[in-house]
């Protein structure tokens, strides 16, 4: 099919060509905005604050000069342990009471091997979110270091997140070691590794993600027309051969008529008549007639 059939089979149906690019228009914009009550257009897309923090667990006597201070190849279980604590209980109240929100309002989720936490529903753009996991080298052992990914609606707030739950922590630990009586230099330190790194991320689909959308459909709509401008076109091409094929054979009827066939009825009813039997006359009573009679030779 050529271009130019292409362009003409497209222009026989403008309406549908026309409600095919309306239709992926809609599917197009519908992917960068939703409809909101009272009814008005609201962007998928949205801009939230994500800052990221890591926490070293270390041992009281880590900072001497020993290699191998005592307490050291446990050190991995206890940042283990610990970042699961930080997503629930007393340890997230005190993150939350730092950040200056109410345990309720944080969604904490870790991301250890050993305890995922399950979330009911996927976080908004409007909520606090603290996710937690321990860093892991090459070969899968677990680092004595907490990585800590901090979301907020702003910058501002995603920093100040961050910065609470190391503070958060530092408190818990601080707490219970006093209420044991652990003396200050058998307890367990916890140190952040830098201010918490803040920026802004943009998320939702993108602007790309909706214009192929909207070609797409606009591409298989347009296939659909001209696909059955395809099959109408061979329809009708195989009504016009049968009827020529129809045409050329009452033609040749007509140069070369074929005779009726004979009917065999009255043969076949003269053939199932009893046929009369033949009777030979009597000897005696053979007459010759005038013309069987031999003529005499002239001499």
């Amino acid at each position: 099919m050529d271009t130019v059939t292409i362009l003409r089979d497209l222009w026989r149906m403008r309406s549908a060509v026309v409600m095919i690019a309306l239709l992926a228009l809609i599917a197009g914009t519908a992917v960068i905005y939703k409809i909101s009550v009272p009814p008005a257009l609201e962007s998928r897309r949205y801009e939230v604050g994500i800052a990221t923090a890591r926490i070293l667990v270390d041992t009281p006597s880590s900072q001497v000069v020993e290699v191998a201070p005592k307490g050291s190849d446990s050190l991995g279980i206890r940042a283990n342990l610990l970042a699961s604590l930080m997503v629930d209980g007393v340890v997230k109240a005190a993150i939350a009471q730092r950040a200056g929100l109410e345990p309720r309002k944080l969604v904490a989720i870790t991301e250890t091997a050993t305890e995922p936490s399950p979330v009911a529903k996927p976080p908004s753009r409007r909520d606090f979110v603290l996710k937690t996991r321990v860093v892991t080298n090459t070969d899968g052992g677990q680092l004595p270091i907490i990585e800590i990914d901090a979301q907020a609606p702003d910058r501002a707030g995603a920093a100040r997140l961050g910065a609470a739950a190391i503070a958060g922590l530092r408190d818990y630990l601080d707490s219970k070691a006093a209420r044991q009586r652990i003396a200050d230099a058998n307890r367990l330190h916890v140190t952040g590794l830098g201010a918490p790194q803040a920026t802004v991320e943009t998320r939702g689909p993108s602007a790309t993600l909706a214009i192929v959308l909207a070609i797409v459909i606009f591409a298989f709509g347009c296939l659909g027309i001209l696909a059955i401008f395809a099959l109408g076109r061979s329809w009708r091409a195989a009504s016009e051969r049968e009827e020529l094929e129809d045409e050329a054979a009452t033609a040749e009827s007509a140069l070369h008529p074929v005779d009726d066939p004979v009917d065999d009825s009255i043969d076949d009813w003269f053939a199932d008549q009893p046929r009369p039997a033949l009777v030979a006359p009597a000897s005696g009573d053979v007459t010759p007639r005038e013309h069987d009679k031999p003529r005499a030779k002239s001499l």
